[in-house]
């Protein structure tokens, strides 16, 4: 039996749909977008999606079968390689444009904050090295790994679509407005990092091998692979 864990989600009610959001998965975009389909204003919160008391479904809690049954319940991973370097640039280096705070500790997101294993101006080898000491059942959401948001009791993937942050933009998100009748199909990319980069140029043989025995779950459900490209 595989631990229940919390996950966030929203209910679309007139679309008989559920987003479960996945953190670093472009969850700012998708919840943006969101929020102007359900007539939802973002100006009390200066912007961020993050702060909106969203409606919520009721989730299932049989130990097989959808999550959200009558629903159709969607989410996107991200390749865990790419996932955890822009978690390190946007949560300990504060390269990303958008709604991280750093007010509890100097030079780490509060979201991490609670950790001692976290610190300002580590290393991204360092920021891997603590991420493989905290388990699933203590991680926070932003390192937590992806196949948590999507599996049910029996560790079987329970939801009716999960999409690619890899092709999110161009195909996955048309998909699922298509599927459930969305009145648009255009995804804002927000919340990124300045300045782009390649994940691969952060890691070493070493911490290549850590995330992927950290993320192992991840890897093989999803099908992902390091790549040097």
């Amino acid at each position: 039996m595989t631990k229940r864990y919390n996950i966030h989600s929203i209910l679309l009610e007139r679309y008989d749909a559920v987003y479960i959001e996945t953190p670093k998965v472009a969850c700012t975009s998708v919840k943006t977008v969101i929020a102007r389909i359900l007539g939802i204003s973002l100006a009390e919160t200066h912007g961020d999606p993050h702060q909106v008391h969203w409606p919520m479904p009721n989730q299932a809690h049989s130990r097989s079968g959808s999550l959200f049954p009558g629903l159709f319940a969607f989410a996107f991973v991200r390749n865990p390689w790419d996932r955890l370097v822009s978690c390190y640039r946007d949560k300990i280096r504060g390269e990303v444009d958008g709604y991280t705070s750093f007010t509890s500790r100097p030079g780490v997101a509060n979201c991490l904050a609670r950790f001692d294993a976290f610190y300002a101006g580590m290393s991204f080898d360092e920021f891997v090295l603590a991420v493989e000491s905290i388990p699933d059942e203590e991680a926070d959401e932003h390192f937590r790994s992806q196949y948590t948001f999507v599996t049910n009791e029996e560790g079987r993937i329970a939801i009716d679509f999960v999409g690619r942050y890899e092709r999110l933009g161009a195909d996955d998100f048309r998909l699922v407005a298509n599927r459930i009748g969305l009145p648009t199909t255009e995804l804002l990319w927000l919340q990124k990092a300045r300045v782009p980069v390649r994940y691969a140029t952060f890691y070493t043989p070493e911490s290549q091998r850590i995330v992927a025995e950290r993320f192992r779950r991840d890897v093989e459900m999803f099908g992902y692979n390091f790549s040097a490209e």
